[in-house]
């Protein structure tokens, strides 16, 4: 598996490895972040700042057309001026984003890589870092797989190598509250991941599902299952956790639509850590990989996996699609999909200022994997 080993730094760990990245060398980041409401949105760029980090910024500013209230508005409109006054104004460019409004059709995936490939060209910087704090699901999950892909193949055609970092400030409470919203009707998949579902050719081949379960989650397991159809339902329970019984927790409130609607076999309910999304990359993949060698000899199957959980977890679901996807796979290869259902209308955040999170960076490409594919001495510097 591509991401095993890893490099994960968490907490207060987040500057000293940073220090280490920026000695040595002239450094030029690229810091991709989107133009939201959320009160951790400032805590990457202030954390780079504060190290003296030569930063360009490239903001998403992604819209549905409707009106903001004077609470979104005026923390949005406060986080940007918090942006320029670390950076300056000239160092951001805006990114815009038309993610549709609540009654047109799911496209904020399909304009999020539209937007990406035309903002510039990410292999001109040492470092891109993507901070999904204050970003969409989709637009967040978009944002990686098209810079990871554009920086892979541009690794294979040249001798260039650049970094690529996934930053988010995580809390499982702050989500609950950041303003859940109603929700769209249709399913969106992340662009490039289809699991090629109404293809014809394929469209024999069992569906497998593997929804990551969060908290309040029942709508949108109903509309997503609706659309797959599964021939398999492997629901993913957060644990270990922060909150011991909260894997139990989840599980007791879905579990008239997972055991009586859907029939889910208790036995197919798999675990995956909720701290680190590279463990959990590795159950997830893991899981995917036996229905791919168990089913292979009958032509194999496709595979979805539904984030319905935090954002580091989101993470880990897209790297377990993209290395069964693009990865060194051996034999047939999963039809892999990551279909979603986006938030409608968001209702105002209740979010506190001062709610605790813990601030997380995943060297997701780059030079850590040239030093492992040389070396055979054990991992340092961050990498575990």
């Amino acid at each position: 598996m591509r991401w095993d080993p890893y490099s994960l730094t968490v907490a207060s760990e987040f500057d000293a490895f940073w220090g280490r990245q920026l000695k040595g060398s002239e450094r030029r980041l690229l810091l991709v972040l989107g133009r939201g409401f959320d009160v951790r949105a400032l805590e990457t760029a202030r954390r780079l700042h504060a190290l003296g980090a030569d930063v360009s910024v490239w903001l998403l500013a992604f819209h549905n057309g409707q009106d903001e209230s004077s609470l979104r508005r005026g923390r949005t409109e406060q986080n940007v001026s918090g942006l320029q006054g670390l950076f300056g104004a000239a160092r951001i460019k805006e990114v815009d984003i038309d993610i549709g409004g609540p009654s047109t059709e799911p496209v904020a995936s399909k304009n999020t890589y539209d937007a990406l490939r035309q903002a510039g060209d990410p292999a001109e910087f040492t470092d891109v870092i993507v901070d999904i704090s204050a970003m969409p699901r989709m637009v967040a999950m978009t944002s990686v797989a098209v810079l990871l892909r554009n920086l892979d193949e541009h690794a294979q055609k040249s001798a260039i190598c650049v970094n690529l970092h996934v930053t988010t400030a995580e809390s499982v409470s702050a989500d609950l509250t950041a303003g859940q919203g109603s929700l769209r009707d249709q399913v969106s998949f992340v662009r490039g991941f289809s699991g090629e579902l109404t293809a014809q050719t394929s469209r024999d081949l069992p569906h497998v599902w593997f929804p990551v379960l969060g908290e309040n989650q029942i709508d949108r397991l109903d509309r997503i299952h609706q659309r797959l159809t599964p021939d398999e339902i492997c629901p993913v329970v957060p644990f270990p956790s922060r909150e011991t019984r909260r894997g139990d927790e989840i599980i007791y409130k879905h579990r008239e639509i997972l055991f009586d609607t859907f029939q889910v076999e208790p036995r197919n309910i798999l675990l995956a850590c909720e701290y680190n999304p590279f463990e959990a990359y590795k159950q997830v993949f893991e899981a995917m990989d036996r229905y791919r060698r168990a089913l292979s000899e009958l032509g194999g199957c496709k595979a979805f996996v539904s984030p319905l959980s935090s954002k580091l977890l989101s993470i880990a679901v897209l790297l377990a699609c993209y290395d069964h996807l693009f990865g060194d796979v051996p034999g047939t290869r999963l039809k892999v999909g990551i279909p979603y259902i986006e938030t409608a209308v968001y209702v105002d955040p209740e979010q506190s200022p001062d709610a605790p999170f813990e601030l997380y960076s995943m060297w997701i490409r780059g030079e850590w994997e040239l030093r492992e594919a040389v070396s055979t001495e054990p991992a340092s510097d961050g990498l575990l």
